[in-house]
């Protein structure tokens, strides 16, 4: 009986248990292969439909019970490997035991089952709580009642109209249903308006907006809201959409319901037959001989036939414009009375209906029928606008503004559809990762770091709602984003990955496991990398599945985005690792290769994407992040106009590089530009995301406030960059004044931020920093102050807690980190905290410089000597080749600290500074000297 109930639903009987207690059946929803958006629903309507039938059927029954949860457990093999089972465990199994056992005698669920759930409130009825066992806070606990006979006359529209303002983008469905409503005012013209939309969509919102616009018209307006549970009950379409127009009431008497149908059914059924309506208004008028006398056939036919009649009377008599939400729940029995009624009689009705419901498909295909088109209008809901999800953010949030990578996270996770916004943005506020404040003020900020990052985040591109509603009520409140909350590592709502998990288990499992490893790439990727991840079996179908995918729209294939390519002649290649490393290029070949330019994929919907990332165990996705970075770390270098090499000049051979033994099978040096190719192209479209205006949104961006991440680097709050390294060639020309070419800031995002974040979720926190100060170096070198500033932020987080956990950091690693950020504080115009951050930086290095005049003095003095040494005996000691790259790398830090420092005190204009200035520049000078003996040994290892 109860596999019956439950194997509609994709439901199974797990386990089975007698006991002191009686018998327990443990079922389960949503396991593998039966993954659905709606479980939480299907759980409770199978947990009441074996209640009722139990109770009904099982005479012998003195009691039942039935606890209902939702949430993550662990499901898979349990126990010793000989007596293993297949089952269950965690915390929400143990809490509907629990509910089972301290609520008896009704169907009880916890707080997430009834938030999952979305259906109406009415349904449900609070119980009070309870001391449960094991269980420290079980939140509230609700009884499920169902649809009961009297909830029928109150199931009105239950979303609330907000109070800020009208619905915001929506305005081709306003539009619609204002022309229409005029055409039946004024011409008697009939029409139905149905709007279609997947979950999510705002059906509900929408209809409830309509219902407030045709209220304010002076219509009369009667709303009714359908579930599933609709589907099981003859005639309760009808007989509510009847009770609701009629204004019967559930608190009414029998005779009162009576009375009401007699006064406003009179002369549309005969008297006799007013006793079929028993059952279905719940009143008791006497039966009639006439209907005794019906066998059980010619009795339906005549309730149908009533029905009818009573539907006619009511719909084509002067009761204004009838409401009907998710009217693809109507009942079999209400459509054979409802629809040759809908097309016959003068109404106004506007209703919403889902995708993939024979309902639905009924409707569209009226709508395209020459002889109901007239009478008929269906219309898909379009997913919102960047501009309609701006300001619904911020209508919803109570501010006149949100941070521009706030907007850009929500347009692209959400993909327009409000519910998927709703979701994410109370997740966000959930978690205290938003910070509000009445505007910006000037306010006087610490010169230290963390002020630095404080105003930073003040100063950023901000994007404001323009409509007048959205800033009705707000008081000029802003919004911003938390200084160390990072967006792209927000962990994704329950409800959203239970939809997105449902469409992924629609899928095979060939292609679930080409998502699951693309996942870990990232949003978007190339076919080598996955390619090298993919197991072998797997690899083979590897173009054939992402084909299929494609056509699936789950994948799409991304295209040129017309900048100029960084390699001009295909068959040189890029310079390898070892080579950039090095600084020696890779020389050309000339071997021809037939081979295509490598593809670059990305996922249609960024939720998938998160959803299948989180599928993967926690051991299973370091090992496969562990070989991505492998893969990527041969890419890791400039681009080929700026001569290979690292970002941190000999970054590489200054700290020591453990690698994992990690190996990339196939891909010869002869390919590596294949791979190459395909990872700018990745970079440029990824670049493209993070920093471009979604299309569509810039008419919700104030003027005066909107500007690009250019324009913020080069405002004149922050300084340009590049004053103080005047010998720095241009990253944007090349020297003989081509075209751009400069491919680092692609390679930026598709290779080291990856590296950085493959890194960070393995563990290996040393790694993650490394790629953290290339990322950042690699955004000075692109004259990117701001992006170099976010991801040394990032680094200080990981810096604390690897001191957190007693992690060493290089030294050199941590002098590199100091001295970046004297150059970021340099060009944000912090002289102050430059200074000071060079300081360490040389401490660090092993190179200090003092801070009085007379430690300058000295100083000076001891740099002299040192010169004259220097300019005597230009021979150094013989080292080896990789301790002699080590000791380079810390000169060249040196170096560029020393010229830092020494722009710093330039800017001074005192004598003090001048002095300063001037030791810089000759402890600059006596490094460049021993740099130089260093090359010379280099050139001559034999000497």
């Amino acid at each position: 009986m109860i596999s019956t109930i439950i194997s509609p639903h994709k439901g199974e009987i797990n386990k089975s248990l007698l006991f002191d207690k009686g018998c327990t059946f443990l079922c389960v929803f949503g396991m593998s292969g039966a993954k659905l958006h709606d479980e939480s629903t299907r759980a409770l309507d199978s947990a009441l439909q074996i209640f009722s039938t139990c109770s009904r059927s099982l005479r012998k029954l003195e009691a039942m019970s039935i606890g209902v949860t939702s949430g993550t457990m662990f499901y898979g093999l349990c126990g010793h490997p000989e007596r293993a089972e297949h089952t269950v465990i965690g915390h929400k199994v143990n809490l509907g035991a629990r509910l089972m056992v301290h609520y008896p005698r009704l169907v009880s669920c916890d707080e997430d089952t009834y938030k999952a759930s979305r259906l109406p409130s009415y349904l449900f009825k609070e119980l009070p709580k309870t001391k449960l066992k094991g269980v420290t806070d079980p939140g509230a606990i609700y009884q499920y009642v169902g649809i009961t006979d009297k909830c029928i006359f109150d199931m009105g529209l239950t979303k609330k109209r907000s109070d800020y303002g009208p619905l915001l983008g929506r305005e081709v469905e306003i539009d619609l249903f204002e022309r229409s409503l005029k055409a039946y005012e004024t011409l008697g013209q009939p029409h139905i308006l149905a709007y279609a939309g997947i979950l999510g969509s705002g059906k509900s919102h929408l209809l409830t907006e309509l219902a407030f616009l045709g209220q304010a018209t002076g219509h009369r307006v009667v709303t009714m809201e359908l579930t599933k549970a609709n589907m099981r009950q003859p005639f309760s379409a009808v007989c509510m959409l009847v009770a609701r127009a009629l204004g019967l009431q559930a608190g009414e008497t029998c005779k009162d319901r009576q009375r009401t149908l007699q006064a406003k059914l009179q002369g549309a059924i005969e008297e006799s037959s007013y006793c079929l309506l028993n059952n279905i208004f719940l009143v008791k008028f006497a039966i009639s001989d006439e209907v005794c006398k019906m066998h059980d056939l010619q009795r339906k036919r005549e309730l149908q036939k009533t029905c009818r009649k009573v539907l006619q009377k009511t719909l084509g008599g002067e009761f204004g414009i009838f409401v009907i939400d998710n009217a693809h729940f109507i009942d079999p029995a209400s459509w054979t009375v409802m629809w040759p009624v809908l097309q016959s009689v003068t109404l106004f009705m506007v209703m919403s209906l889902a995708p993939g419901h024979e309902r639905t498909e009924s409707f569209f295909k009226a709508a395209a029928d020459s002889t109901t088109s007239q009478r008929i209008s269906c219309l898909h809901l379009e997913e919102l606008k960047p501009a309609a999800v701006v300001q619904k953010v911020c209508q919803d949030l109570g501010v006149v503004s949100i941070p521009r990578d706030l907007a850009r996270f929500l347009i692209q996770r959400s993909s327009g559809i409000p519910y998927y916004c709703e979701e994410l943005l109370r997740r966000l506020h959930r978690n205290n990762m938003l910070l509000f404040s009445t505007g910006r003020q000037d306010k006087i900020v610490e010169d230290n770091w963390e002020g630095l990052i404080a105003s930073a985040v003040e100063a950023s591109p901000i994007v404001s709602a323009t409509s007048s509603s959205s800033a009705g009520n707000n008081s000029g409140r802003v919004c911003t984003v938390r200084a160390d909350v990072s967006l792209e590592t927000t962990v994704l709502p329950a409800a959203l990955k239970d939809i997105a998990l449902a469409e992924l288990d629609r899928i095979t499992l060939q292609k679930q496991m080409v998502l699951k490893f693309a996942a870990i790439i990232g949003p978007v990727f190339t076919t080598q990398l996955l390619a090298h991840i993919l197991p072998s079996c797997t690899r083979q179908q590897m173009n054939y599945l992402l084909d299929m995918l494609v056509s699936d729209n789950i994948l799409k294939w991304l295209k040129d985005t017309g900048v100029p390519r960084d390699i001009q002649d295909a068959r040189e290649g890029p310079a390898t690792s070892q080579q950039a490393g090095s600084g020696v290029e890779r020389p050309s070949t000339s071997k021809e290769t037939t081979e295509q330019q490598a593809g670059v994929l990305a996922f249609c919907a960024p939720l998938l994407q998160e959803a299948a990332y989180e599928l993967w165990p926690k051991r299973q996705r370091a090992s496969t992040q562990r070989k991505c970075a492998a893969f990527l770390e041969k890419h890791a270098h400039k681009c080929r106009s700026c001569h290979g090499g690292d970002f941190v000049a000999f970054h590489r051979f200054a700290v020591p590089s453990p690698q994992d033994g990690e190996n990339c099978r196939g891909s010869a040096d002869e390919d590596d530009w294949h791979s190459w190719e395909a990872l700018v192209l990745a970079g440029e479209h990824l670049k493209k995301d993070r920093t471009h205006t979604p299309e569509g949104s810039a008419n919700a961006l104030q003027p005066q406030q909107a500007f690009s991440e250019e324009e913020f680097r080069a405002s004149e709050r922050f300084p340009p960059e590049g004053k103080w390294t005047s010998a720095q060639p241009s990253r944007t020309k090349e020297k003989d004044g081509g075209e751009c070419s400069c491919k680092c800031e692609a390679v930026i995002e598709s290779v080291f931020m990856p590296l950085a974040r493959h890194y960070v979720a393995t563990g290996n926190a040393s790694r993650a920093f490394y790629y953290l100060l290339e990322c950042a170096a690699a955004y000075l070198h692109v004259s990117n102050s701001y992006m170099a500033l976010m991801k040394l932020n990032e680094a200080e987080v990981l810096r604390n807690s690897m001191v957190k956990t007693a992690t060493v950091l290089d030294c050199f690693e941590e002098a590199t980190f100091f001295s970046l950020k004297a150059e970021v504080c340099c060009n944000l115009g912090r002289v102050g905290l430059a200074k000071k951050t060079t300081r360490q930086a040389l401490s660090l290095l092993k190179k200090r410089f003092p801070q009085t005049r007379a430690g300058a003095f000295v100083k000076s003095l001891w740099e002299r000597f040192q010169g004259a040494l220097c300019a005597t005996n230009r021979r150094t000691p013989s080292l080896l080749l990789e301790a002699r790259r080590k000791k380079l790398a810390w000169m060249l830090q040196q170096t560029r600290c020393l010229s830092l420092l020494g722009h710093l005190y330039s800017l001074e204009g005192t004598s003090a500074g001048r002095r300063f200035s001037r030791l810089a520049a000759r402890m600059k000078a006596n490094v460049d000297r021993r740099m130089d003996s260093s090359q010379e040994e280099d050139s001559h290892p034999d000497n």
